[in-house]
């Protein structure tokens, strides 16, 4: 093995038990880490995430993360096995079956029923239960920390963005902060990172950032990759269907504007 392929940091059981297996590098998932495709002579692919150094902790978080959501009947990846090693954590786990929600597995107006359903269903776990904080005050610290390290490009914005320095979009988001309506969120719901099954069945994946948080930081983010991919109307039905007696644009387009930091 390629002593400079982070492959090559897993325990010899490990590397083992891959030798006899096609393993195939892609991209996605957490920022930083290294995912790889396992797959079998027999059985569904799995996947393998490998972060090193300054990225360990986070995959260390969604390993937590992931966990507790599985505990709480969400259709999540399956952790098979983690290796916490000398600089560097990795996680073995199964795939989550179905295709991931911008592929259009559905017809655009059944995919964004399901897609309110599973995510209404994500945000009726008891909060108060959760022991992961996404609040606006660490998503700010989150957001400074990324621009301080010049993470943030802000040729990436939205339109109405466009021409607003990182910095100076995080000061007004932090002067106009909403109330918070707090709930179990994913914390990064894009259309990438929801898995969905012939029968309109939702599964989560890369849950490093679920937590307490307003509803409206996943659903801010959703309505806008639903509009960009979808359309206008499949975005409208969306709102419709999350089931919320009125839907607060300005809250979304707060929650949408903040995930530009990101």
């Amino acid at each position: 093995m390629d002593p400079r392929s982070p492959l090559s940091l897993l325990p010899p059981d490990w590397q083992s038990e891959l030798a006899r297996a096609r393993i195939e590098p892609v991209e996605g998932g957490l920022g930083g880490a290294s995912l790889f495709r396992i797959a079998r002579d027999s059985g569904p692919p799995r996947y393998l995430k490998i972060a090193q150094n300054g990225v360990a902790p986070a995959l260390q978080q969604e390993i937590e993360r992931t966990r507790w959501l599985a505990q709480r009947g969400q259709h999540v990846p399956a952790i098979l096995r983690t290796n916490d090693g000398p600089g560097h954590v990795a996680m073995l786990m199964e795939a989550v079956s179905g295709v991931s929600a911008d592929a259009g597995p559905l017809p655009p107006l059944q995919l964004v029923e399901a897609l309110a359903r599973g995510l209404a269903g994500l945000h009726a776990l008891p909060a108060a239960e959760c022991p992961f904080d996404e609040s606006l005050a660490v998503r700010f610290a989150r957001a400074a920390a990324a621009i301080a390290a010049g993470k943030v490009g802000a040729e990436a914005f939205a339109p109405r963005n466009r021409g607003i320095a990182p910095e100076a979009l995080l000061a007004r988001l932090i002067a106009e902060q909403p109330q918070q309506d707090v709930v179990v969120v994913h914390g990064d719901a894009t259309l990438s990172n929801i898995i969905v099954d012939g029968a309109g069945g939702i599964g989560f994946v890369d849950c490093g950032n679920a937590g307490r948080g307003d509803r409206y930081l996943d659903l801010g983010v959703l309505a806008a990759d639903i509009e960009d991919h979808f359309g206008k109307e499949a975005a409208a039905h969306f709102t419709r269907a999350y089931g919320r007696p009125a839907w607060d644009e300005a809250k979304a387009r707060y929650y949408s504007d903040l995930y530009e930091l990101f």
